[in-house]
């Protein structure tokens, strides 16, 4: 049987807290059933101390390579890293007999695209569409720059061996533009180790099994707030929620610039009293959502977030919490509708919001809810079943047969 050795590439930082829930956990499960393990990611913070977290890597069984970035001129400084990381990729890839190079995003894709032989096999994780993103969020805005990037990112859907959409409106997309290659679907996954309910006698300040009017309801949103997401269409609708639970209190989690939030939610009359706006490190956040009644996610529904699966969604389910979502964003309608985990608002139909906050009542008065939503985390956002998702991608990739694929340790 023939065990596969990876070559992870993430086209970030160690440090970021994405490239720790959804890369380095990962590979803590699934080392174990491989040969070898390396990941390389791309460190602009010099005063890291890279040694002490290669030791800690190692320790896991996984073989980091940071790649210095430049911080200057970010736009040549893409090509300069790109160079570089390429040149430490190949050394691996040949002296560590590597078999698959998975490829976390754009600029990882670019390098495994190159890296790809016949004897290595090339994953393209696209984590969603990169160049409709960069043109939604302006980071590309001259209309050749977009063909460029667009084009490019067009040869990495068709010269990849596989690969893993994060949601299967993602898959679709492709299947209908024409992209033949094998897809699977992995969402954003969570450890559901880390992201649990509290028990009832923990959680003094959870809502009562009847949600009334001046229920102490605890509202929770975590992650960035900047461009591509409805900060003030979620504070709008915050003030929905104070009109209807007088005692309501909206807790932000966000490593966003605190001003422009609070200056948000105030335009939208939401009392300064009833928010509190703070950054947390990782190791809080479980806790922290534990204690919500609801997670908001407001998301600008655009071309390219049919592919977006927000972390958020499967922590906020994990911790027994429904959740109130912007429509027109990946598979997250279908998830919290088909389940009843959650509901979901137009962002651009604000006549229609006092609808959605009585069937959000409704929703709270379930005494199955809680349950319900931790089971939907278990069943679609579960790290370990992601984990054996991509080792079974991996044996597939390397010709092991199906008889023989193994789970994650």
């Amino acid at each position: 049987m023939t065990t596969p050795s990876v070559l992870y590439i993430a086209s970030a930082s160690i440090s970021d807290p994405l490239i720790v829930s959804q890369v380095v956990r990962y590979l803590e499960q699934m080392q174990h059933s491989l040969a070898s393990c390396h990941l390389i990611t791309f460190e602009r913070d010099g005063s890291e101390d890279f040694s002490k977290v290669s030791e800690e890597l190692l320790t896991s069984g996984i073989h980091w390579h940071p790649i210095k970035a430049w911080k200057r001129l970010r736009s040549v400084g893409f090509w300069f890293d790109r160079h570089r990381a390429l040149a430490c990729a190949r050394r691996i890839v040949a002296e560590e007999n590597i078999s698959i190079v998975h490829c976390r995003s754009f600029l990882a894709g670019t390098l495994g695209r190159k890296l790809k032989s016949r004897d290595v096999r090339f994953l393209y994780d696209m984590r969603g569409f990169w160049s409709l993103e960069k043109r939604d969020k302006g980071t590309i805005r001259h209309p050749a720059m977009f063909k460029v990037a667009h084009d490019l990112e067009q040869k990495l859907f068709r010269d990849a061996d596989h690969i893993v959409s994060l949601t299967h409106s993602g898959k679709q997309y492709l299947l209908a533009a024409g992209v033949e290659v094998p897809i699977d679907v992995i969402p954003t996954c969570v450890d559901l180790q880390r992201f649990q309910p509290l028990i009832p006698q923990q959680n003094s300040q959870c809502s009562p099994d009847r949600v009334t009017d001046t229920s102490p309801l605890n509202v929770v949103s975590a992650g960035t707030l900047g461009a591509g997401y409805l900060a003030d269409e979620m504070f709008r609708f915050s003030v929905l929620l104070k009109e209807r639970w007088q005692s309501a209190s909206f807790r932000i989690l966000t490593a966003s610039n605190v001003d422009p939030v609070i200056s948000a939610a105030g335009n939208a009359g939401l009392p300064s009293s009833r928010l509190s706006v703070a950054k947390v490190s990782p190791e809080e956040v479980p806790n922290e959502l534990a204690q919500a009644d609801i997670g908001l996610c407001f998301v600008k529904p655009t071309e390219a977030k049919v592919a977006s699966c927000p972390t958020k969604l499967g922590e906020y389910l994990a911790c027994g919490i429904p959740v109130v979502a912007t429509d027109g964003v990946g598979d997250v309608t279908d998830i919290l509708e088909s389940n009843r985990v959650g509901v979901v608002l137009r962002h651009n139909d604000e006549p229609s919001w006092p609808a959605v906050v009585q069937k959000l009542e409704v929703l709270l008065n379930d005494p199955e809810l809680k349950t319900r939503c931790r089971r939907v985390a278990e069943q679609q956002f579960g790290l370990a079943e992601g984990s054996r998702e991509y080792l079974r991608i991996y044996d597939e990739m390397a010709g092991v047969p199906r008889e023989l694929q193994r789970a994650a340790a």
